[in-house]
């Protein structure tokens, strides 16, 4: 789906919805991976913190980091999910 809204955007030469589709099509692949990685720890009883990004929807193990490589966000917009 990102794909296809990243080329349109990109013919249209919006760089705002370039932005969003490309911000959004990243931290997507993020939540995949993460959700691929609880579903092969089933059964594990393995506990995690998360925390996301207030701004893009980030999502990071364990600790937040000190600026949000999708967004440049800083540490204090992540959110920690219990």
């Amino acid at each position: 789906m990102y794909p296809i809204f990243l080329k349109v955007a990109e013919e249209e030469k919006n760089k705002e919805a370039y932005w969003t589709f490309d911000v959004a099509n990243q931290v997507e692949e993020i939540h995949a991976g993460l959700y691929q990685k609880k579903l092969d720890s089933i059964g594990e009883n393995i506990e995690v913190t998360y925390y996301v990004c207030n701004f893009c929807g980030n999502t990071v193990e364990k600790d937040a980091p000190d600026i949000c490589p999708i967004c440049r966000a800083p540490k204090s917009e992540f959110k920690k999910i219990d």
